[in-house]
């Protein structure tokens, strides 16, 4: 219920990580894929942020084992000679204290320890990857930190049981216990030192050999410092270097009460550990164990006897958390202050982008039914996250549509970024996040690109229309819950106010033809009125496009979200998706007619993201100063049939046993009749268009005898021909050119021309 009440509240108010530099994303060292994994592809259509090859983290000089860390958080395994745990996220935030900082309404975290200092990034404690291992006489330990600006700001200590006997106190961390510790190890930029519980206190044992390239301390301990003749049990707990390695107990800073430790993260915790529901980033357990200081249940087993195993990447099916390494990070985004970390201004309840780090983490749902070796890829399918979300918002409060969408009714890999935080509306750094994440779920997993549908609540459905209108050749469809890309006349979204985030109407969404289009609204939506969802609806409508628009009749746009922790309140939106793919099977290929729509300045050239083309259009650019651009194009050589619309208004959908809610839907399909014989003709209008290149073997008309160009435009612009012979002749106005290498260039003037190919 405190989850509850907290995202109701947040809606009501409705580099790397090493400092900058960039050598964390070299492909110095390359982990292993997943090899046992067959791969998917990312669809044509996507953008340069989409494709190459994916940035790999650097291996410390000073970790003498190959890298073998897994990509899904919460798990760990014995590779290479070591073992390798990878943690949670973001979850570095300790026990609930008295005081709850106003930042973390909007996705509630367990604990609420407060970072004081700006040296910590707002997340100077946030365990990424715990190893260890042995070799030529020395022990190995290591410790990744998900940021890391300041070597001096954080500490990691090593309970371990190792022998019979042990008492439970951590020395030196107050307040924390586990039952058989016999020694503990702390690692800091101060050093190695153990404290065998003999009364003697910490002793150095080794120095730790910081790297902030990788973010690593890294320390080798005489194998003889601690006996590994038989199993141990480990627990790991990070905190903030007190200056002297040891943990510092600063409660008014930390905001934390007397009695609880000064930790900010343990590791050792797994999906059974941390259930989803509620449980925004996987740390609910987490503080519930440190408000008490009982830290029993997060422990690991090391058999040293294994560490020769090279154990496979784990798969974990239902959901989890991955990692990945972005391209940009730190400085790179926003407005270059941040080095790395977590915007934790206190501000407002979202900062936008708020997480500053190279390695990035997005949800992910793989169902019952996927084969990593099977010869049927894996059904696709984004979801998107809300406005003060995160990238576990379906599987922390929306449960039963993350089921419906991904498993019971469709079996689907689904996915969700966090988009770089809460408030990007998958544009700027949150598309380049959606872009990459593609990237790293189809090296990794065996997915069909072909039938990719983009969900999402509220600024997830907001994100969802954004990324279609860019980019409607590479969505099957898209399911719109709770959001609009319109806005009505005197509502506060109108096109007059500044303040109002997306400030434009349905036009974009004549790029959406060949989608598929669900939407579903509530009445009484106090974000996105229903006059806007409304017209969104009406607008594909008056295109004379297919779409299901379903009006919950006594729905708002907070508790509705909410009610699907108790029954399945979006299945009519994943049954859609199940009626659409048995309908129209995948996505369009290259259609004869179609209009593309774009906005030049949502086009980040050096992060290779924005709408720059579209099926047989390609390297479209705007005539400088453009707040537009358009382009309605028509080959003949695919000719379409005729269409004849099928509207229909008023359909009652009554409660029953799955979704306890009325609502009306209206909806129009189309009836497709024949189509006109192919010709060589290709069309095209122009507004405010200053270089494209057309396609002309996509278009189908390179082939052809008959090909000729009818081209109109409102200003010159540079004409680029792909697809025809070498040797070819072209002619226009009476001048004539031959294709080199494929193409042709053309200057081009304002007005009606022709290309013809003599």
């Amino acid at each position: 219920m405190r989850a509850q009440l907290s995202v109701l509240a947040a809606l009501l108010f409705g580099l790397t990580a090493c400092g900058g530099q960039s050598s964390s994303s070299s492909n110095t060292a390359s982990p292993e894929l997943d090899a046992a994994l067959a791969r998917g592809v990312v669809p044509s259509g996507a953008p340069a942020a989409a494709f190459g090859d994916i940035p790999q983290l650097l291996s410390p000089a000073s970790w003498p084992f190959e890298e073998g860390a897994p990509r899904t958080s919460g798990t760990g395994r014995y590779a290479h000679g070591a073992y390798y745990w990878t943690d949670f996220i973001y979850d570095a935030n300790g026990a609930k204290g008295p005081n709850v900082p106003f930042y973390r309404i909007g996705t509630p975290t367990g604990g609420s320890l407060h970072y004081p200092a700006a040296n910590m990034a707002g997340n100077g404690a946030d365990l990424f990857v715990v190893a260890l291992g042995r070799k030529n006489g020395e022990l190995f330990f290591r410790v990744d930190w998900q940021t890391l600006i300041d070597h001096s700001v954080p500490v990691a200590a090593f309970a371990i049981d190792n022998q019979e006997g042990g008492s439970e106190e951590w020395p030196g961390i107050t307040g924390l216990r586990s039952p058989g510790v016999d020694a503990l190890l702390t690692l800091s930029a101060n050093g190695a030192f153990i404290d065998y519980k003999d009364g003697s206190g910490p002793q150095f044992v080794a120095p730790v050999t910081v790297d902030m390239a990788s973010r690593s301390f890294i320390a080798a301990l005489p194998q003889s410092s601690l006996a590994t003749d038989q199993p141990w049990t480990l627990y790991v707990a990070s905190g903030i270097n007190n200056g002297e390695g040891g943990f510092l107990n600063d409660n008014a800073g930390f905001r934390s009460l007397p009695n609880q430790p000064p930790v900010f993260n343990l590791a050792f915790r797994d999906y059974d550990d941390e259930p989803a529901l509620f449980n925004f980033w996987f740390d609910e357990s987490q503080s519930t164990a440190l408000n008490t200081g009982d830290v029993s249940a997060f422990s690991q087993q090391i058999d040293w006897a294994r560490m020769g195993e090279t154990e496979p990447e784990p798969l974990r099916y239902g959901y989890s958390n991955r990692w990945y390494l972005s391209s940009v990070a730190g400085t790179e985004l926003g407005d270059g202050n941040f080095a790395a970390g977590v915007d934790r201004s206190e501000a407002g309840v979202v900062a936008d982008p708020g997480y500053y780090d190279a390695v990035q983490p997005y949800g992910i749902y793989i169902p019952s039914s996927y084969s990593p070796s099977s010869e049927s890829p894996s059904l696709f399918t984004w979801l998107l996250h809300s406005f003060t979300q995160n990238h576990n918002q379906y599987s922390a409060s929306v449960p039963n549509y993350l089921l419906a969408a991904c498993e019971n009714l469709r079996q689907s890999v689904c996915v969700t970024p966090l988009g770089r935080g809460s408030a990007g509306y998958y544009e700027t750094a949150a598309e380049l996040d959606f872009w990459e994440v593609w990237r790293d779920v189809a090296a990794h997993f065996n997915i069909d690109s072909e039938a990719v549908f983009t969900t999402g609540y509220s600024m997830g459905a907001i994100g969802s229309i954004n990324l279609m209108v860019k980019y409607p050749e590479v969505f099957f469809g898209g399911v719109i819950l709770a959001g609009s890309h319109a806005n009505a006349n005197l509502l506060p979204c109108s096109l007059d106010n500044n303040g109002c985030v997306e400030p434009k109407g349905p036009e974009l969404m004549e790029n959406l033809k060949w989608n598929g289009y669900y939407q579903a609204h509530g009445t009484f939506d106090q974000l996105v009125p229903f006059p806007d969802a409304r017209a969104t609806a009406d607008g594909m409508r008056d295109f004379g496009y297919r779409y299901v628009f379903d009006h919950y009749l006594v729905e708002d746009h907070i508790v509705w979200t909410l009610k699907d922790a108790g029954y399945s309140a979006f299945e009519k939106a994943a049954q859609w998706m199940v009626d659409w793919q048995a309908s129209e099977g995948q996505r369009r290929a290259a259609p004869g007619e179609l209009v593309y729509r774009w906005e030049p300045d949502k086009v980040n050239a050096d992060w290779g993201i924005g709408p720059t083309g579209a099926w047989w259009l390609e390297e479209l650019e705007a005539v400088a100063g453009a707040e537009f651009a358009e382009i309605r194009a028509q080959s003949g050589a695919l000719p379409e049939p005729s269409i004849s619309l099928e509207p229909s208004v008023g359909e009652l959908i009554f409660p029953d046993a799955t979704t306890l809610s009325p609502a009306v839907r209206d909806s129009q399909l189309w009836q497709r009749g024949s189509a006109e014989a192919a010709t060589g003709e290709l069309r095209a209008s122009l507004v405010q268009v200053a270089a494209l290149t057309i396609n002309l073997r996509e278009a189908g008309i390179a082939e052809r005898d008959d090909k000729r160009l009818v081209l109109s435009s409102d200003s010159s612009y540079q004409l680029r021909l792909t697809g025809l012979d070498d040797g070819q002749s072209v002619e226009v106005e009476g001048s004539r050119w031959q294709v080199r290498n494929g193409e042709l260039v053309l200057s081009m003037p304002a007005g009606d021309s022709q290309v013809v190919f003599p």
